[in-house]
């Protein structure tokens, strides 16, 4: 080891490698997809206070208007996707059709019972912490996908990786349900009493982040002094996730649907580039498979759209009608955190890492 590190210190620099940058994809595909789509979050922001701007109320249209694109474009079509995965895939459908059935009817009668209960603001704020979660979990999952195409799984870099990301994202989370001191506002009087964290937990978390984030940026040097590449998307895409955390969560003040949109929709367009992926590499025989649940995806992303702001307008009855989707959107949360679970399924790791090169060797990213 000791005289491999020498000869690498000898060569002269044009020689050494000092980039490592194999992508899901390709380089474009990813870049926009998978971590560019990460300017989303400012052309939300953008939105909303251009509608502010042309004077709508702060808590009325201004709102509306922004959720409304955001639901109806970027998160619904999301959520249908995922039925390209659960519902239209045979093999998956048949290795849990009581998941995929029975179990979706069950979450949408208790989203009916919470609603008679008159509990529905505590539903969507639910699904909104649960949704946060899946989001980070997603990021994560993308990280270590990079991690383990550029064979960047040194034992101190998978620790100062998982530390600087998991401490960076939930010092964010944290901060927004921290000393609330007041009912969470979803829409007007449709509000949540969640309870409020003590401060300590976003101190420590923010700490240890700093700290984390001091031994990564070292670390990074430390790499590029002895020859050792730089894993170029690892880092592109940690810092995408965590710069657009900290600008809603810390930089910025929104009501609670314009916050949802501003952290969602670049999880969403990051969602859509890795699901069409799926699509094209599970149904080759299909024409312009992709094209065609994405045309769908629209479809029913603009209905649903429609329905959640109408019922969160008129909520004498419309909200019986907002309800079923918001399930539906819980059913996504949980099944991702199923059915791409790549350790238990090498016939699908092997299918969407089959362009990049030794598929075998890109272990579970969402262990």
């Amino acid at each position: 080891m000791a005289a491999t590190n020498s000869l690498a210190r000898s060569q002269p620099r044009s020689s050494r490698q000092w980039v490592s940058d194999r992508w899901i994809v390709s380089q474009q595909y990813d870049l926009w997809f998978f971590i560019g789509s990460c300017g989303l979050t400012l052309v939300f922001l953008g939105i909303y206070r251009l509608a502010q701007h042309f004077n709508f109320l702060v808590q009325g249209d201004s709102i509306l208007i922004t959720y409304f694109i955001f639901t109806a474009f970027f998160d619904q079509p999301h959520i249908f996707q995922t039925f390209s995965r659960t519902h239209f895939d045979s093999i998956e459908f048949k290795k849990r059709k009581n998941l995929h059935t029975w179990g979706l009817l069950s979450l949408i009668t208790i989203g009916f019972l919470v609603t008679g209960l008159g509990r529905e603001a505590d539903l969507i704020v639910f699904a909104a912490i649960f949704g946060s979660y899946h989001i980070i979990r997603q990021h994560y999952g993308f990280l270590k996908a990079y991690k383990n195409l550029n064979h960047d799984r040194d034992r101190l870099d998978d620790w100062l990786d998982f530390g600087t990301f998991n401490t960076g994202m939930f010092a964010c989370f944290f901060n927004d349900y921290t000393e609330i001191g007041s009912p969470v506002v979803i829409y007007k009087d449709l509000q949540s009493y969640f309870p409020d964290l003590p401060p300590i937990i976003v101190e420590i978390a923010w700490s240890l982040f700093l700290i984390f984030l001091v031994l990564f940026v070292a670390r990074q040097i430390q790499r590029f002094i002895n020859g050792q590449p730089i894993n170029l998307p690892k880092i592109l895409l940690l810092t995408a996730a965590l710069s657009t955390h900290y600008l809603v969560y810390f930089a910025t003040t929104t009501p609670f649907l314009v916050a949802e949109a501003l952290e969602t929709a670049y999880h969403d367009v990051q969602y859509q580039g890795w699901i069409m992926h799926y699509q094209t590499q599970r149904f080759p025989n299909i024409k312009n498979i992709a094209l065609k649940w994405f045309a769908v995806a629209m479809a029913y992303g603009l209905i649903v759209g429609i329905i959640e702001i109408f019922g969160l307008s008129d909520r004498t009855w419309g909200m019986w009608l907002f309800i079923p989707f918001t399930m539906i959107v819980l059913y996504h949360y949980f099944v991702d955190g199923i059915i791409w679970k790549f350790g238990k399924q090498p016939e699908l790791r092997a299918l969407l890492f089959k362009k990049v090169g030794q598929p075998t060797n890109v272990k579970d990213e969402n262990s």
